[in-house]
């Protein structure tokens, strides 16, 4: 078990990205949160089995959405967990 917190910046707002994170954390079986934080990038939280994880990661570094220009993160991984039970977002 693992959680990692990827930063998208840039070009990252209005391009689906909130979405398509969500529904690729939903897919593994991820729980956490994807949201707009205060400095207008959108954030991610994620947790669960190792390979989940490893898995989002891959989908992160291969760009999450096509309409994005770039595709500029920052990674932190992390061993421990912080008990996230759902994958909430500030989307519908």
């Amino acid at each position: 078990m693992k959680r990692a917190r990827v930063i998208f910046s840039g070009d990252a707002t209005g391009t689906g990205h909130r979405f398509f994170v969500k529904q690729k954390a939903l897919e593994l079986g991820l729980k956490g949160y994807c949201v707009l934080n205060e400095q207008n990038n959108i954030e991610a939280e994620i947790e669960g089995t190792t390979p989940a994880v490893d898995e989002f990661i891959q989908f992160v570094q291969q760009g999450v959405s096509l309409q994005a220009q770039s595709n500029r993160f920052t990674l932190e991984v992390f061993d421990d967990l912080k008990g996230y039970k759902t994958m909430k977002t500030d989307i519908i």
